[in-house]
């Protein structure tokens, strides 16, 4: 989990950089309630509320290797096993200056696929298994940057508690080679999203979909698993 929390301290330390526009100029006024609000120099509405939905492949690696697409792996290697198919709700709470806001998640997937259990054993189902995971916590967004009056990068960091009904493929051989338990760990998913200035509700997400026993502090786990997915959010 160590790395877990570099990239994390990271990810913050980057995100107070100091930004521009009506959250510049706020900055004194560290900490409000978020409302929906135009901003009078773009007549952009800004949402509190939003709908995520996504899909991706459940990485067979670590959190670092996944963040690389596992393109660091050796040939041959199974680098994903198993699906995952989910949507989160995401509500903003309180307006921090700097462009930063503070928030909550609440999440719901479906992980499944054919391998039972991977790598270093494989073991596959002649039947799809699923396998449900719901997700809990605060969320850090960053308003982020425009290019070129047209395109708008941002940045959020979701975290909390991650629970699930059972564990298939790495993370169920993780399970047997410490002896523990996936059924809650913790949950950090860090993404990057894309709009357009034209339709500023609608992003399109990448995000890393992590879970991790904190170097075995949660069920003796170090890793669950991993995941990159790609989505789309609607603000609201």
């Amino acid at each position: 989990m160590r790395p877990s929390f570099c990239g994390l301290a990271l990810f913050l330390v980057l995100s107070v950089v100091p930004g521009s526009g009506a959250e510049a100029q706020s900055a004194g006024s560290w900490l409000r309630p978020v409302t929906p609000f135009t901003d009078a120099k773009s007549d952009v509405i800004f949402r509190r509320d939003s709908i995520f939905v996504f899909g991706g492949m459940l990485s067979t690696s670590s959190l670092w290797s996944t963040m690389k697409f596992n393109l660091d792996q050796p040939a041959g290697n199974v680098r994903y096993d198993n699906y995952i198919v989910g949507a989160a709700y995401n509500h903003d709470f309180y307006k921090l200056g700097y462009g930063i806001t503070l928030g909550g998640e609440l999440g719901i997937a479906d992980r499944f696929g054919n391998y039972a259990l991977c790598c270093n054993t494989i073991v596959k189902s002649s039947s799809t298994l699923n396998s449900g995971e719901l997700w809990v916590g605060p969320r850090l967004s960053y308003d982020g940057f425009v290019l070129f009056n047209t395109i708008k990068f941002a940045g959020a960091v979701s975290t909390g508690f991650s629970f699930t009904t059972d564990s298939i493929g790495r993370e169920r051989e993780r399970e047997i080679g410490y002896a523990g338990s996936g059924r809650v760990l913790l949950y950090l998913g860090p993404e990057i999203s894309i709009s357009s200035v034209n339709l500023p509700d609608l992003e399109f997400v990448y995000r890393i979909h992590h879970r991790s026993g904190a170097n075995g502090t949660f069920g003796n786990l170090r890793e669950g698993y991993n995941a990159n997915v790609f989505g789309v959010r609607y603000k609201f």
